[in-house]
């Protein structure tokens, strides 16, 4: 189970597409941490929970897809009525589909992306708010992308995705910075995750080159960014975004 640097005693914690990558690792870091995470996705949540379990963390599986609002409501309806608190939502599931170009990019596909990569985090983000307003204590990092900062050949309704992620991200961190609701984001460039599959052999050997540190992430690398936006550390932050992309960004 991946270690963390951070703790997070008693707090309850989901993190979605936590059955494998990024959300994987978030959450075993959580775990180590401390909390009690709500391992969410459409499949492997079973085995990334069992995991947890087995290294001494605790974790309960919830397949869930994150296009579903009564879904989102009823998770965050049973972890209060358990729990009594929801303190962590990390929104990190996502999908890419090859050869997404505006001028031929299916309307189903365009709609899919969009549903999942933003409207996804926008659902998740409405289920728990109300429990994090009503405690005035939450963290939210949401996971965005480089394709939130530049165009990213073949990724039009990636783009647009994750575009919309960044900018309700920081409309969301100033809405309630007030109320003490840590409201951040990461974004990732190329990671060695399972979303890899949909990303085609010339995509990845452009972005190479595009990466300064000349390698692409590694799962854990970028939740620990996730991590520490969730942890104490971030307290005086709100509606940022911090780039993990070995460099790219600032290309």
């Amino acid at each position: 189970m991946t270690n963390s640097p951070h703790r997070f005693d008693g707090q309850i914690a989901i993190v979605t597409g936590a059955g494998s990558g990024i959300g994987r690792a978030a959450a075993e870091g959580f775990a180590a941490g401390g909390a009690h995470v709500a391992v969410v996705d459409i499949r492997g949540a079973d085995e990334a929970a069992a995991e947890i379990r087995a290294a001494g963390g605790k974790a309960e599986a919830v397949t869930l897809d994150v296009r579903d609002g009564k879904g989102w409501t009823a998770l965050a309806d049973d972890l209060v009525a358990r729990f009594g608190r929801i303190d962590i939502l990390v929104n990190n599931a996502g999908i890419a589909v090859p050869g997404d170009r505006a001028a031929e990019v299916a309307e189903e596909v365009w709609d899919r992306i969009l549903d999942v990569n933003a409207k996804g985090v926008w659902l998740g983000m409405k289920a728990v708010l109300p429990q994090m307003l009503a405690q005035r204590r939450g963290k939210i990092c949401n996971v965005a992308s480089t394709a939130a900062h530049i165009g990213l050949r073949d990724a039009a309704a990636y783009c647009a995705s994750k575009g919309a992620v960044l900018a309700l991200t920081r409309q969301a961190g100033v809405q309630y910075a007030s109320r003490n609701v840590q409201i951040n984001s990461v974004s990732p460039g190329t990671t060695m995750t399972g979303l890899q599959r949909d990303v085609t052999e010339e995509q990845r050997a452009a972005f190479l080159p595009l990466t300064p540190i000349g390698r692409f992430a590694e799962s854990p690398e970028v939740a620990a960014v996730v991590l520490f936006l969730c942890s104490e550390g971030s307290s005086f932050m709100a509606g940022a975004d911090v780039s993990v992309d070995g460099g790219m960004v600032a290309l």
